[in-house]
């Protein structure tokens, strides 16, 4: 790899020392939680499901096993062993937003201390070609079988790249995007399974630590640490 330059990162980011895994680890279950968040999904009990209370055959004697209803969880039709029970199971936990922002910037601090964090002016592609992409994300080692995983963050202007006529896009350069994302970009990386883009206020505390490499243009770099600074 080459030196194209250099740049000052927040000390108040980017520089977090020592680095506290056990930090890391309450923002990740309190991230997963939260995914999971409070469940719908609800099964029958023996008391509700329905069925005879009645015992079906004498207790001993017939050379099978006893039985004391018509309702048991390994009988066909019967009740539910220890499935959800609806509304009441709700797994979402709470942790204050000044320990999730000291989380993120735990892990970006982790990143760039393990030399996997990488910084790109932009992610402007000239087609939305998987092939093409996958050739440039090669020099870092990242994708293909054998390659690393990464995260990728950009935080690009939406109105760049694109010519309006009457409020509609008619035409559009290399330079469009949506959603703060290069569009070639984020269509070529589809099918790159090991490889996620997303705009840089989606960048998370878990996909951050999942994904071995963390790549981020400078624009998203400029806002997360506007955003994470204390």
């Amino acid at each position: 790899s080459e030196e194209v330059g250099t740049i000052h990162l927040s000390s108040d980011v980017f520089g977090m020392d020592p680095i506290r895994p056990d930090l890391l680890h309450r923002v990740v279950i309190w991230q997963r939680n939260k995914k999971r968040g409070r469940r719908t999904a609800k099964t029958k009990t023996i008391s509700e499901v329905s069925g005879s209370g009645r015992k079906v055959r004498k207790q001993k004697g017939g050379g099978t096993a006893r039985a004391g209803h018509r309702r048991p969880a390994h009988w066909r039709g019967g009740a539910k062993a220890h499935g959800p029970k609806g509304s009441i199971q709700d797994y979402t936990t709470k942790r204050n937003k000044k320990v999730r922002k000291l989380g993120l910037r735990h892990a970006l601090s982790q990143k760039l201390k393990e030399g996997n964090l990488i910084l790109l002016n932009d992610l402007v592609l000239d087609t939305h070609k998987t092939k093409n992409l996958a050739a440039i994300l090669d020099r870092y080692d990242i994708g293909g079988k054998y390659g690393a995983s990464a995260f990728v963050l950009d935080d690009a202007d939406d109105d760049n790249g694109a010519s309006l006529e009457d409020g509609e896009v008619v035409d559009v350069t290399p330079e469009y995007s949506i959603g703060g994302v290069n569009v070639n970009f984020k269509v070529a990386c589809r099918n790159l399974y090991n490889v996620k883009v997303c705009n840089q206020i989606g960048g998370n505390l878990y996909d951050i630590l999942k994904h071995e490499k963390l790549v981020m243009t400078l624009s998203a770099m400029k806002s997360l640490e506007e955003r994470l600074s204390p």
